[in-house]
């Protein structure tokens, strides 16, 4: 058993001996390898949102006539969400927290002068405007439709509104007209 051991040791040093010995280019051979890097993306998409400044007129005018446009708004929609989505904005009227309302049937409201700003926008070309479009219920005032929407685009929005008919001499009526955009799809 010692001699079997000893025998192992010598073949093993021997072998070990020799490999030391070798030239390093018995070595070298042909191979293959592989790297591989995974890489995992989300997007991040800013927000489709509509700014402004809020505007407050008032306009004295005759019972059941409508006055000449007032409360030019300039309307900043900006579409950063990354998609090829379009958007819509919507006039919606509401009576004032206090005071009399005008009422629905007594404000108009207009849009125009679409521009893109200076880093891109939609086009006025590519986004439907209204003139003189009642708030009985909600109005789509300004809409790319199927084109994007992407970048930041300006409007301006306007109003008219009717003293109800039956008001008197000194009568103060008011309303407010909320602009929201959302996505067409």
């Amino acid at each position: 058993m010692f001699r079997t051991t000893r025998t192992r040791l010598v073949v093993a040093g021997v072998t070990g001996v020799a490999l030391a010995c070798t030239p390093l280019a018995a070595f070298a051979g042909s191979g293959t390898g592989t790297v591989t890097t995974t890489v995992t993306a989300t997007a991040a998409t800013g927000a489709l949102t509509i700014a402004g400044t809020g505007v407050a007129v008032s306009v004295s005018t005759a019972p059941g006539t409508f006055s000449n446009s007032i409360g030019a708004t300039v309307l900043s929609v900006s579409d950063l969400t990354g998609t090829t989505n379009g958007w819509a904005v919507t006039a919606t009227y509401s009576d004032p927290v206090t005071g009399t309302g005008l009422g629905a049937a007594n404000v108009k409201v207009s849009t125009a002068n679409v521009v893109p700003d200076a880093l891109g926008g939609v086009l006025a070309t590519n986004v439907t405007t209204v003139t003189d479009q009642g708030l009985t219920t909600p109005v789509t005032v300004l809409t790319t439709g199927a084109n994007s929407g992407a970048g930041i685009t300006a409007a301006t929005a306007t109003v008219k509104v009717r003293v109800p008919q039956t008001a008197q001499t000194g009568d103060v009526f008011g309303g407010v007209v909320t602009y929201t955009v959302a996505s067409v799809r």
